[in-house]
């Protein structure tokens, strides 16, 4: 009875989670950063625009090419047709000064050499718009955009600019790119990058989760000589994922990738309670070690709700009900499943003690001192050649400008307008570019309109005169610019807009910089939280097993997870936020190792044993990886693990070691 109870509650809260859930959020940037937050929404606008480079030794086939990919551009017919119908309400800045210096006649010239101009834009009629201001208005905004034809050594480019919604977009343009075979397509910018790792890193996940999996059937058939009770482990871990996923869907909604890839804490620590279900659910005390071991692993990650980081909330709720899951899972649903296990050789490394000890401490002294940080968003990551080549070639030939975002406030579109207009930038690009406010519009129809009664009898002779009077009499009306079509573009919600400077300045921001002063602040909290964490989780053991024994646990964790971080420093890495997350880890995994052998019997050892092997060997794997965040997480936690699990041979001693060594004395 109480089985199926457990199993419909569980059932009710993973359909819960599932139809809560939202798609695993993939950007990096929102692993820091909260998405509603006006630097992540610049981060994103920063990050969504692809480039590509078509190169050819003919000018035409580029060209051709350039037209096959701009085919399915969206088309600006609606601003053009407000431009059209509002003809006087937009100014360019060189006709605005004119019109104010009362320069009528450069203002006729210029009139005069658009209409016959056979390349020239016509957006409205002659007998609505005389002077082509529309026309003017909308051909002083495309010097805003840089040129994007180059003739570099003997061969052609262009490059295009694509704005990229998903990875369906990226992948249509590889296919194209493969397919293309009169010339070369480059393709540079953030989304190909992030599409080339994230498909690489999980096609390397997938690899060393298969190697995983194969070793540690291995592992059981020799230890259990049967690879039946991986079925049991695979379903705790599973139930342990599912716990995690459905309670973080509940809390947060829309989880983001990076959750999942330290939910992998739970394939350890789910073995590790299997295992020692199995091995010693017998024994006196067992249900004790287990308990102890799920509250201090929860505490530790529950320290991380406290930070303000999102993904660190998200981490923590995620492990944090997934290990409860896969405690209540193994205490009720593996009732009366038992194996009977091999034996393991004794591992006697006893004489290395002082040895290992001395190389532990030389490598802390040493490496601490030579720790430094790298909070630099753009050092975690490392392209693979074809990419930085186009990179490099992208430089060369269009020596592209980096640009920064100025952010305006308001109470409305038109307030921002208004605010837009008064500052003297160059070289920025914002709303005001191509729409003006109500107030603007107002200032320019009085221009207009004195140019009408001062040159338009003059200029407009192709006019009826009947028309010349209707021009000069009309009360042109003022266009709303809160209705504009562009706003979505350039608002970040409905009081900031944001405007692209080239140039920096004072108040502008740059996402990179400051996603890694982000950076430097999560790295700060993971080291502020990081003594709190073990100091009270010392608390705790104490309470549970005395001040003597609570010592010698948390001891091996400790010096496990410093010496990780300072062999790594030793060998000149810096150290980065994804090498002290994995101390989180290094102490979820080793205080069980260390609460089971301080408690349990020779099986407990073999348990523990088992389990260090295989998790320390995943992580292992996981370091080999291309993408550095990952692989920095592994590398700090296979330290970690096969640091501490030595150190535990020393330190850690079980009543059943304790009375074989007395009896040997005696």
């Amino acid at each position: 009875m109480k089985r199926w109870i457990f199993i419909i509650l569980s059932i009710v809260l993973f359909v819960s989670g599932i139809i809560m859930a939202k798609p695993v959020e993939t950007e990096l940037s929102d692993a820091f950063l909260d998405s509603a937050s006006h630097l992540a929404k610049l981060a994103k606008i920063a990050s969504k625009t692809l480039n590509i480079i078509i190169e050819s030794t003919d000018f035409d086939t580029v060209e051709n090419i350039k037209a096959e990919l701009n085919s399915g551009k969206t088309s600006f017919k609606d601003i053009l047709d407000i431009y059209s119908e509002y003809p006087a309400n937009f100014l360019s800045k060189d006709t605005e000064k004119l019109l104010e210096q009362k320069n009528y006649r450069q203002i006729e010239k210029n009139a005069l050499e658009s209409l016959y101009n056979p390349l020239g834009l016509y957006l409205a009629p002659l007998d609505k718009d005389p002077y082509l201001l529309a026309s003017d208005f909308v051909m002083s905004n495309s010097n805003l955009m840089p040129n994007e034809e180059r003739k570099y050594g003997d061969k052609y480019y262009t490059v295009i600019h694509k704005e990229i919604q998903n990875n369906n977009d990226i992948q249509d343009i590889i296919n194209m790119q493969k397919s293309v075979k009169d010339a070369n397509i480059y393709l540079t910018g953030t989304p190909i990058h992030s599409y080339i790792t994230s498909t690489k890193s999980n096609i390397e996940i997938n690899i060393i989760c298969l190697i995983s999996t194969i070793a540690l059937i291995i592992l059981c058939k020799l230890y259990f000589k049967s690879a039946k009770i991986l079925i049991h482990i695979a379903l705790s871990i599973l139930f342990g994922f599912m716990t995690g996923y459905a309670v973080s869907s509940l809390i947060f909604h829309k989880l983001h990738v990076l959750t999942f890839v330290f939910s992998t804490s739970l394939i350890g620590i789910s073995l590790d309670y299997s295992l020692h279900y199995y091995l010693t659910a017998n024994e006196k005390g067992f249900i004790k070690s287990l308990t102890a071991s799920m509250l201090t692993t929860v505490f530790a990650f529950l320290i991380l709700l406290f930070s303000d980081i999102e993904v660190l909330r998200q981490i923590s709720i995620f492990t944090s009900a997934g290990l409860v899951g896969v405690y209540s899972y193994v205490l009720i649903m593996l009732q009366g499943k038992g194996y009977e296990g091999g034996k393991l050789p004794k591992l006697n490394i006893d004489q290395l003690k002082p040895y290992i000890f001395v190389t532990v401490f030389i490598v802390m002294i040493l490496g601490g001192s030579r720790i430094e940080f790298n909070d630099n968003i753009k050092n975690f990551y490392t392209p693979p050649k074809n990419l930085l080549e186009s990179e490099t070639l992208y430089k060369k030939v269009f020596n592209p400008q980096s640009f920064e975002f100025i952010l305006i406030n308001g109470n409305s579109v038109n307030d921002i307008l208004k605010k837009e207009e008064t500052l003297q930038l160059s070289d920025t690009i914002g709303l005001s570019n191509f729409i003006a406010s109500r107030e603007k519009q107002t200032a320019n129809l009085k221009l207009v309109k004195t140019l009408y009664q001062n040159n338009l009898n003059k200029y407009g002779t192709f006019l009826s005169k009947e028309k010349r009077n209707e021009l000069i009499k009309q009360s042109s009306k003022i266009y709303d610019p809160e209705a504009f079509p562009l706003n979505p573009k350039f608002m970040l919600d409905s009081r900031t807009s944001y405007i692209i400077t080239t140039r920096h300045q004072e108040n502008s921001i740059n996402p990179a910089d400051e996603i890694s002063k982000h950076l430097e602040h999560l790295r700060k909290e993971c080291i502020k939280f990081s003594p709190l964490m073990f100091i009270i989780l010392y608390l705790f053991l104490s309470a549970a097993y005395g001040i003597k024994k609570a010592a010698g646990i948390i001891a091996s964790p400790l010096l496990g997870a410093l010496f990780s971080i300072c062999l790594i420093s030793l060998f000149g890495i810096k150290i980065n936020m994804f090498h002290l997350l994995g101390v989180f880890l290094i102490i979820g995994f080793t205080l069980d190792y260390s609460i089971f052998r301080a408690n349990g019997s020779e099986k407990s050892k073999d348990a523990v044993f088992l389990s260090c092997v295989s998790t320390a060997f995943s992580f292992f794997l996981l370091s080999f990886t291309s993408f550095q965040l990952i692989s920095s997480l592994g590398m700090t936690v296979f330290l970690g693990i096969v640091t501490s699990y030595i150190l535990s041979l020393f330190m850690i001693k079980s009543k059943n070691e304790k009375q074989n060594r007395t009896q040997k004395e005696i």
